[in-house]
């Protein structure tokens, strides 16, 4: 491992990315403490720690890497972008201009960054009111004008300014800029949770024994977490030859991936959203208390709309980012076939129902990930510690990206020393 990490910081180029990429985290982490002018600081750790207890609130807290507990200018975090961006990749099916701009390329794609950055600014402006009223209603500040507008301008644009780090860090640092910040920041809760399983274990809350089994399950999560992000389908297609002119083309053959897993993390994000307003509406509302108990995260009701959410969400975005209708048809066109099936419509169907079997399999994979933290913590008793879940595959999904990427660079760099060092036509390189 030394040896390798020696390799990655011998290469100029990659060792500047990866620094960069650093001091931008550094950046992230140091806005994470600061809080937007205003706030009662003093009583801000006992105020919100019981307002986190709302599912909403821990939810976007883990998100944020801990910033909306410290009230700070980074409290929206990237999570107006992440709505944005989901917004707009879900209107992109049935909205004809955004279609047309992503098939355009890359001026398309140009025009669709412009429009997500818009769309962020307004998303801020609109999530920074409504958590500059939650601060007044929680009395972390006085109900002023002052107040109100300092702290909806300051938390957009920290919002803003952090699109623009993670715009930095995948233009020249390493990975994608905005997955870092949203890894960047679930691994700096970690130190917290690893202390506060700690206290609960050497104060006898805990049985020492299930600190051995946290570790166990911990790696085989990660394991099984690796395999199914990496594992997919693979379709074989054949091409068929045709002649043009002088030129043969085709007659290759090549295989078309189906992902396993091919929703990500996204049908978790939803059904976590979408589960979370529940309680959090119920705790706000002093008469609808009576349906927290219900709605409460861990609770046998929450567990079962949980596991049924991710599994119809997964479904629903695959049916978003494939369609077998559109790829059987591009096959035909290019004279591509699958062995042993027909082209065209008997193609689709063969792909729709191998990707509804992967579907299947995906689905239980991400319900059991989703509901694996509430399990372990009921069987165990430990409450310190979350395993599981969104943030480890943000976790996985972010390493396996990083590390590809690191690769690509040493790869290039090998043929670059290689194309240096050869001799073409007669000539010394």
């Amino acid at each position: 491992m030394l040896r390798r990490a020696q390799q990655v910081f011998a290469v100029e180029e990659l060792r500047k990315r990866i620094l960069y990429t650093l001091g931008m985290l550094l950046v992230y982490r140091i806005g994470v403490y600061i809080p937007i002018p205003g706030i009662k600081t003093e009583a801000l750790g006992q105020i919100l720690s019981q307002a986190l207890g709302a599912g909403l609130l821990q939810f976007l807290n883990l998100f944020t890497g801990g910033a909306l507990q410290n009230f700070s200018l980074f409290a929206l975090g990237v999570i107006p972008y992440i709505n944005v961006s989901i917004i707009i990749s879900l209107l992109m099916p049935v909205v004809p201009a955004l279609k047309k701009l992503r098939e355009e390329g890359r001026e398309g794609q140009k025009k669709l960054t412009q429009y997500t950055r818009w769309g962020t600014v307004l998303m801020s402006l609109t999530q920074g009111y409504a958590f500059s009223y939650l601060a007044i209603t929680y009395g972390l500040a006085d109900p002023t004008p002052r107040f109100f507008i300092t702290s909806i301008i300051a938390l957009a644009t920290g919002s803003i300014f952090l699109m623009w780090i993670g715009e930095r860090i995948t233009e020249n640092g390493i990975g994608n800029g905005i997955s870092m910040l949203i890894m960047a920041g679930i691994v700096a809760r970690f130190p917290a949770e690893i202390q506060s399983t700690y206290i609960e274990i050497s104060t006898g809350t805990v049985h020492p024994l299930w600190a051995i089994g946290l570790v166990v399950v911990f790696v085989a999560v990660v394991g099984l977490t690796v395999i199914m992000q990496q594992g997919q389908r693979r379709i074989p297609v054949q091409y068929a030859k045709r002649t043009t002119g002088r030129r043969v083309y085709g007659g290759h053959s090549t295989y078309l991936p189906l992902r396993v897993n091919m929703g990500g993390v996204i049908p978790i994000i939803f059904a976590s959203a979408i589960l979370s307003l529940p309680s959090s509406i119920a705790s706000w509302i002093p008469s609808l208390r009576w349906l927290q108990t219900y709605v409460e995260p861990g609770s046998w009701v929450y567990l079962l709309a949980y596991v049924a959410l991710t599994i119809f969400f997964t479904y629903f975005y695959a049916s978003l980012v494939f369609d077998p209708e559109e790829v059987g048809k591009n096959l035909r066109e290019a004279g591509g076939f699958v062995p042993g099936v027909r082209p065209g419509s008997p193609t689709a169907q063969y792909l729709r129902d191998i990707l509804n079997r992967l579907n299947l399999v995906g689905a239980l994979f991400l319900a059991g990930i989703a509901v694996l933290p509430y399990i372990f913590r009921a069987i165990s008793g430990i409450r310190g510690f979350w395993l599981g879940g969104t943030s480890l595959l943000i976790l996985v999904g972010v390493g396996i990206d990083t590390i590809m990427q690191i690769e690509a660079h040493l790869i290039m760099r090998q043929y670059e020393s290689l194309i240096k060092g050869a001799r073409f036509l007669g000539r010394r390189g």
